[in-house]
């Protein structure tokens, strides 16, 4: 009853195009090669590494002996800002551009039994490997009324064996690893692996820690990486959407 009160109240909240251009959401990190001065304390101000400064013969200008490239694995950063604060001669930018999420290599004859399987539907099981449960909350608020992930036949089951793959959140702990596997296995072929944030990729902040295993992608082999910490319920819709259908 509160449901269709509010729903009387506040009318239809569902967004008709959740991927919209989203001002206040963050993107990728804009480098200026031309103000960078590879003074490197974006790399040292980095907590996962994910910059790397790169020198190499400028072939325009004989005059130059150095040209420095700073070059950002957008996998591995959890966007925290920290680079751009730091960078002094303002060489670094933030964007609002979510849509990150890339598909990572697959054999031509996987490609596309996942396309032709889970063009139309998708059913996933959430795997939680050690989060701090904002990804899993963002996950979780893609299937509110606003985003409505459901409208474009994505859903999620309880059991691995009614599922089409597994969406993986959080740093894959010791603890965890073995139920991991049991999940990925119970899954009927062909399967698909989701890493969702920074963390599910390649550990994030907790990688190294003590109850941290190795990357997920030594463990199984993944297919979608949603990048974030954590990415926004826009950002893992339209990751969903480009392993869905391959114009996006």
């Amino acid at each position: 009853m509160k449901f269709i009160l509010d729903r009387i109240k506040n009318g239809r909240e569902t967004v008709k195009d959740p991927l919209y251009e989203n001002p206040f959401s963050y993107g990728k990190i804009i480098v200026n090669e031309e103000m960078c001065t590879g003074c490197s304390e974006c790399v040292k101000e980095c907590l996962v590494k994910a910059i790397s400064i790169k020198c190499t013969d400028d072939k325009e200008d004989a005059s130059l002996n150095k040209k420095t490239t700073v070059e950002i694995d957008y996998k591995k950063c959890i966007y925290c800002n920290n680079c751009i604060d730091k960078c002094p001669s303002k060489a670094l930018s933030g964007s609002s551009d979510y849509k990150m999420a890339s598909i990572e290599m697959l054999g031509q004859e996987v490609k596309e039994k996942i396309y032709s399987k889970f063009k139309r539907s998708l059913v996933l099981r959430s795997v939680d490997t050690g989060s701090c449960n904002g990804c899993m909350m963002e996950v979780a608020n893609t299937q509110n009324t606003y985003y409505d992930l459901s409208r474009y036949g994505v859903n999620f089951a309880a059991s691995p064996r009614h599922a089409d793959g597994i969406v993986v959140t959080g740093p894959v702990t010791l603890n965890m690893k073995e139920a991991l596997i049991k999940t990925y296995n119970a899954v009927a072929e062909p399967k698909i692996v989701i890493a969702v944030g920074s963390c599910a990729y390649n550990g994030g902040i907790f990688k190294d820690g003590y109850a941290v295993c190795e990357d997920l992608n030594d463990i199984l082999p993944v297919n979608l990486v949603i990048p974030g910490c954590p990415p926004s319920p826009q950002a893992i819709l339209y990751g969903l959407l480009k392993i869905m259908e391959t114009d996006r």
